[in-house]
């Protein structure tokens, strides 16, 4: 046998970098592939949660591709309702009542007597549920929105 029909091991490394690489690249396209599939279809507690086409916003509006984008809101855990901040004085409430202040600057103005002390009661939609505690109710806001409930004693 002659020195050109022998082939050392250095002349087919370039050989076995190609297949390395496309190797990688079929496992990498593959683990893509399959995170895309699970963004696209997420567990089923993310599709317990209700969204809906605000009819506030008219439904459909042109995206900046000319077709049409879907305005969606997430409707509030039950029971909550939307009211906005109050907008007064805190340190000074009208006579008779007392002015609730959330660590998220959220205000609301309550006839009853209610203690600064607010409990942290669980989570929706990332956004924790903070509750204040006053003789005749208590009063439930989801910190970093607008929605509160009311629960009479």
């Amino acid at each position: 046998m002659s020195d050109d029909d022998k082939r050392s091991f250095w002349t087919s490394l370039p050989g076995i970098l190609t297949g390395a690489a496309a190797l990688l690249t079929a496992i990498g396209g593959l683990i893509y592939h399959h995170q895309s599939k699970q963004a696209a279809n997420p567990d089923s507690a993310t599709q317990a949660q209700v969204r809906v086409v605000s009819a506030k916003e008219g439904g459909a509006k042109p995206g900046s591709d000319g077709k049409a984008a879907r305005l969606e809101e997430t409707r509030p855990p039950e029971g909550f309702e939307e009211k906005a901040s109050y907008q007064g004085d805190c340190a000074n409430p009208p006579a008779g009542e007392s002015c609730i202040s959330f660590r998220d600057q959220y205000q609301m103005l309550v006839k009853d007597e209610v203690p600064k002390r607010h409990n942290d009661i669980g989570e929706w939609d990332k956004h924790s549920i903070m509750e204040a505690v006053g003789k005749h109710a208590s009063y439930q806001h989801i910190l970093g929105t607008k929605y509160v409930k009311i629960l009479p004693k």
